[in-house]
């Protein structure tokens, strides 16, 4: 007879799992409904620097400035099921990238619009969530609208748990369909009447390895297909420039691993995840980031945040060309080039009994050979309350 402690599976272990913030973000969750009414709200303000002078060409150097407010609420529907509706809305200003080229000395400048730019965004989203005792499943669908651009989707995903709850094999499926519009049509001969269709799959394994360690691997695959330049962008191509203009298609495959390690000592958890992107505009791409959430006490919990990111640019990527391409295929687009980023990220929380107040600040730093590269700052401000 084997008389050895699971402390594994002790109710202690998995309460310090999850007083810990051990859960994975993007896995199947593993608690049933809990019966209760929450309602949560988050009001976010992103915050683009200017393009300093000696990289901008013309136009503005002020780049954008979005405020985004986030509503969530979720109601029990019964004792095994929970609904899950979000609405979130932003409101942009500012100025964007149109495109490269060399200055009288030969060093790259960015092209930019006037700071004129003016647009709104409201998204509504809503899951249904089914749990049993060994498998759940999460049905979502959501619609994205604003004034050049729509978006319908749907979703898929659950978890069977396995191995007394050790184990657990996630799933998920989704589908996207976007309508294209673009503004100023006819003064700048820009796309209208475009679509754009995404479908992905992923699949993963979470493994809860002793009471103080858990670790997960997820593949995805994306298919991306449709109008996939960017209607507001330009190229230079020897003294001309032409519209951005990209392959119809998109396949994507990633593959992210993470792990998690609550530090019983310092009552912690360490948060390390990693993530490989490649795609067949051979664009690869690594992420790495490291967090720790550091409780506090007296429902106070503290989290820094360390990313760093890399990729390689996209086949047809070039900041201006000097002649035309076989293919036709041309953009200047800073996403698609190569660069490194940095950003660091810090979150306090505060706990009450049926309250949570949360405020977050992080920085945002892009290096690299494009003059548009990106430098942000983000603040979030959020409140939850869980109806007794």
């Amino acid at each position: 007879m084997n008389t050895q402690k699971n402390t594994a599976h002790s109710p202690s272990a998995l309460m310090a799992l999850t007083a810990a913030a051990m859960m994975l973000p993007n896995a199947a969750q593993a608690d049933p409904p809990d019966q209760q009414y929450q309602v949560q709200f988050s009001q976010a303000r992103y915050q683009e620097a200017p393009i300093p002078q000696h990289k901008l060409g013309l136009g503005s150097d002020q780049r954008y400035l979005i405020d985004v407010s986030h509503l969530r609420f979720k109601a029990p529907t019964s004792s095994d099921t929970e609904l899950n509706l979000s609405l979130l809305h932003e409101s942009m200003s500012g100025a964007s990238p149109w495109f490269v080229m060399p200055d009288a000395e030969g060093e790259l400048v960015q092209v930019m619009s006037e700071a004129t730019i003016s647009e709104e965004r409201t998204e509504l989203g809503v899951d249904f969530r089914s749990y049993n005792q060994r498998s759940e499943v999460t049905l979502s669908a959501g619609h994205s609208t604003e004034n050049d651009y729509s978006s319908y989707s749907i979703g898929f995903s659950g978890a069977w748990r396995l191995n007394q709850d050790h184990t657990s094999l996630n799933f998920g499926a989704n589908s996207s369909r976007d309508y294209i519009d673009a503004t100023d049509a006819e003064r700048f001969n820009r796309p209208t009447g475009e679509r754009l269709n995404r479908s992905g799959l992923s699949a993963g394994v979470t493994q809860v390895i002793n009471p103080i360690n858990l670790a997960s691997i997820n593949v995805g695959l994306n298919l991306v297909e449709g109008f996939l330049s960017d209607p507001y962008k330009l190229a230079l191509v020897g003294q001309e420039t032409v519209a951005d203009s990209r392959p119809d298609t998109h396949e994507q495959i990633n593959i992210d691993l993470s792990w998690r390690r609550f530090i019983k000592g310092a009552n912690a958890a360490l948060h390390l995840d990693y993530r490989y992107f490649t795609s067949d505009w051979e664009i690869d791409a690594h992420t790495l980031e490291l967090s720790w959430y550091q409780n506090l006490g007296n429902g106070w919990q503290l989290t820094p945040t360390l990313r760093y990111h890399s990729q390689s640019a996209a086949t047809f990527y070039r900041p201006y060309y000097t002649q035309t391409r076989n293919d036709g295929y041309y953009s200047s687009d800073y996403r698609l080039s190569a660069f490194d980023a940095y950003s660091g990220q810090l979150k306090l929380i505060k706990r009450f009994d049926t309250l949570q107040l949360d405020i977050g600040y992080e920085h945002y730093q892009a290096e690299g050979d494009h003059p548009g590269l990106l430098s942000y700052d983000l603040l979030t401000l959020g409140i939850g309350y869980r109806f007794q």
